[in-house]
């Protein structure tokens, strides 16, 4: 299924999605001459877990496609901008210390679906920020945290 944004300034030139990545790119390429040094296109943060088979289950449970090397390390995506790295602790890392802060569109939406998963859920509640949150904690207790704006 192909997908189409409108441009406000030219609302009868539609373009895909694909497309619209493209000219992003460019922009950031072009962002990064301009500004003669690097830029952020993005970042993963690495969680890490005792046991891989169950942060499957867990990530599975909250919406997220993951997929494993091996059973000490795997990736949890959502959407296309999302991925977290998890790495089963080794040595002297002791599992469970790390968060995640993920924007959305609607927190009551997100908090619905991972309750309706029988994740436990915290929120979500409304902040002096202007934001509003719910937070959940994978088995190992590395914590995410999910805020869309007030409205």
């Amino acid at each position: 299924m192909d997908w189409w944004v409108r441009l406000r300034s030219h609302p009868d030139q539609p373009i895909c999605h694909g497309c619209l990545d493209g000219l992003n790119a460019q922009r950031d390429g072009q962002l990064q001459l301009i500004a003669g040094t690097w830029l952020v296109r993005g970042f993963h943060p690495i969680l890490v877990v005792a046991d891989m088979a169950r942060s499957v289950d867990w990530y599975e449970g909250a919406g997220f496609e993951v997929s494993t090397h091996g059973d000490s390390y795997g990736f949890a995506h959502r959407d296309k901008d999302l991925t977290i790295h998890l790495s089963v602790a080794t040595g002297d890392e002791v599992p469970g210390h790390g968060s995640v802060y993920i924007f959305c569109q609607d927190v009551d939406q997100v908090a619905a679906a991972w309750s309706g998963a029988g994740l436990t859920v915290d929120g979500p509640h409304d902040f002096d920020h202007g934001r509003r949150e719910a937070t959940a904690r994978d088995p190992d207790g590395n914590l995410l945290r999910v805020g869309s704006p007030l409205r």
